[in-house]
């Protein structure tokens, strides 16, 4: 039976629960309906120390406060004023670390898609600011369902996060985003590292 991912889930290590979130399942209530995709790329972000964080340097601003709030607070931000980018916090309230959702497969007439590029991610559940700072594990309006799906090591490749070379080459090569290798990688991936504001998190 699928299990909404309660507040235990997101308050440990970022990394683990970055790598963990793969398979998992977004569940989003909208006008009616519900609309599921399962989370097949991540990246994680591990607060003030990370010079590719928003939170870097202690930064606390009120676009960044729900990254300080009790693990599965949703952050959701906006960038070249058009796309919505989505993030869960995690680690611990007070400690402004998160994950943000890279990629999603999700079902259609035709077979499994994947969803590729942060930007992309938060249209098919249609996710928005009216979703920043809600609570994943209590949340009537989106969460997280495990469903059973369980992703060996063998099915997973690691890998330097996107866009993120403004913050010095050591943070920028830290392997901290998580992809399940059946998902076909984003083309925009590969020809380029991405653009910064697309990938921060």
């Amino acid at each position: 039976m699928p299990r909404r991912l309660g507040r235990s889930a997101f308050n440990r290590p970022t990394l683990s629960v970055a790598r963990e979130l793969l398979g998992k399942v977004i569940v989003r209530s909208h006008r009616g309906r519900r609309i599921a995709a399962m989370i097949a790329e991540v990246e994680a972000y591990k607060g003030p120390a990370d010079k590719a964080s928003h939170a870097a340097g202690g930064r606390r601003t009120a676009r960044v406060e729900p990254l300080y709030g009790d693990g599965g607070t949703v952050y959701v931000y906006l960038v070249y004023g058009l796309h919505w980018l989505l993030n869960f916090s995690t680690a611990a309230r007070g400690r402004p670390e998160g994950v943000l959702v890279r990629g999603i497969l999700v079902d259609t007439a035709s077979g499994r898609k994947l969803v590729a590029g942060p930007s992309n991610v938060t249209w098919h559940p249609k996710i928005s600011k009216k979703l920043d700072g809600a609570d994943a594990t209590v949340s009537r309006d989106m969460w997280i369902e495990d469903r059973g799906m369980r992703i060996p090591a063998r099915s997973v490749t690691r890998g330097p996060r996107i866009g993120v070379e403004y913050a010095g080459r050591y943070w920028a090569a830290k392997p901290w985003r998580f992809r399940i290798a059946a998902a076909p990688a984003n083309e925009k991936d590969k020809r380029k590292k991405g653009n910064r504001a697309r990938s921060r998190e």
